[in-house]
């Protein structure tokens, strides 16, 4: 192979066809809508239980956690699909319902339907600067406490960068921003820090040897936020980080011409905890630049054949040189 345009064909050539063999092997694979539907609803209803679970004192604070923050990895990988409209394309009500839902139970995020235009945009124009949705997640910037937020919190992390840097119609970007992540992502991150702040300055005040007399207004408001937060606002930020710290480092941003170069694969093991938590999204989703048509459940199957052939035709695997160089592509590759 001596060109991008040879490699890239043999890259798809390899996922297209050990997509086909694994439909051949599973009929059921070729039902879209049912598997979608099928996740979408084990997901939610897993939300669910642990969330009684834990309101009823048989689940701790931190297996709720965790478990809703795997189970809403899943919720993340259906969002991407229907973005891509993978499922119900005939049935806008269905299509609809599951955005609303996929957004509902990872609040913190962006408005999906908004999300769909950046995310065709990613595609078009990804690793150069036109990349919105990747640039917002932390791609391409040096590893500063700014890029730790944003990838910590792209909410909050995006107005910081806008009111910190020098470009102009500051308040017009920072309404936009709230305007893209409002009323969900608006209430998760007031409910974050406020229950962050409670009880920061109560452990803070402890070992000062000091004591606060909040208000009953305060307690009140408390006695919501503190299992909302560990039902659903603490799952959506350790998920969100492990997600946007995998995306915004197994994709490129500068030297990046073809697809080809768009993205790496990270499947280290020492990037198995992140995993965890991204639904297999740093070993797998390289694999989608490639072959945009295929719900997040095949990728999974075609992991192997894919990394056989994308590996043979010079797609960088864990990289770890990303993080010094801001994330540009490897001009040596």
């Amino acid at each position: 192979m001596t060109n991008d345009v040879e490699r890239i064909n043999a890259i798809k050539e390899a996922i297209q066809l050990s997509s086909d063999r694994w439909r051949q092997r599973f009929p059921l694979l070729a039902n879209k809508d049912l598997i979608g539907l099928s996740v979408f609803s084990a997901s939610i209803t897993g939300i669910l239980i642990s969330a009684a679970a834990y309101l009823n004192g048989a689940l701790s604070a931190i297996v709720c956690i965790l478990i809703v923050a795997f189970l809403t990895s899943l919720l993340h990988e259906l969002e991407h699909d229907l973005i891509h409209r993978q499922y119900f394309k005939k049935n806008k009500f269905m299509h609809n319902l599951m955005m609303l839902g996929v957004w509902l139970f990872r609040p913190g995020t962006i408005n999906p339907w908004i999300r769909r235009h950046l995310h065709f945009l990613h595609h078009k124009t990804s690793g150069t600067e036109r990349d919105i949705e990747e640039i917002g997640i932390g791609n391409g910037q040096r590893y500063s406490a700014l890029r730790w937020l944003i990838m910590s919190d792209p909410f909050a992390g995006n107005i910081a960068k806008v009111i910190s840097g020098n470009e102009s119609k500051k308040i017009i970007h920072v309404i936009r921003i709230i305007a893209a992540y409002f009323p969900f992502g608006v209430a998760s991150a007031i409910i974050f820090y406020a229950f962050m702040g409670f009880h920061g300055t109560n452990a803070i005040s402890q070992f000062a040897g000091l004591s606060i007399e909040w208000s009953a207004t305060t307690l009140a408001y408390m006695e919501f936020i503190n299992p909302l937060f560990v039902i659903l606002i603490a799952p959506h930020y350790l998920r969100s980080f492990c997600i946007i710290f995998i995306s915004s480092n197994m994709h490129y941003y500068g030297n990046v011409d073809s697809v080809l170069k768009q993205t790496q694969v990270l499947n280290a093991w020492y990037f198995l905890p992140f995993q965890l938590f991204c639904f297999n999204f740093g070993s797998t989703h390289g694999i989608h630049h490639f072959v945009v048509g295929e719900p997040f459940y095949i990728r999974q199957l075609t992991a192997k054949d894919a990394h056989k052939a994308m590996r043979e035709n010079g797609v960088p695997f864990n990289d770890i040189g990303t993080f010094k160089r801001k994330n540009r592509y490897p001009v040596n590759n």
